[in-house]
């Protein structure tokens, strides 16, 4: 029988260029459309605003930027030791 062993560094990169923007009134929790661009026409900000004219005591909300992440084995680091 033959294994290999050995400690593996991971690397964290972006899975995706792209980023998700939105916007959660703390209020009601209600949420805004999600976006790919901040300055999107109908984006989170703009969304805000209307909520608010709509729902005057809701003046409090949370601004997202999400984007995705994956790890992936750093395949260049290490020495590989077999038994």
């Amino acid at each position: 029988m033959r294994s290999v062993l050995r400690f593996v560094t991971w690397r964290l990169s972006l899975a995706s260029p792209a980023v998700d923007f939105y916007s959660v009134c703390i209020v009601c929790a209600e949420a805004s459309p999600t976006v790919h661009s901040a300055k999107e026409k109908d984006g989170p900000e703009e969304w805000t605003i209307q909520h608010t004219a709509k729902n005057p005591s809701h003046r409090a909300f949370r601004a997202y930027q999400v984007s995705a992440w994956r790890t992936e084995p750093d395949d260049t680091v290490g020495p590989t030791l077999t038994s």
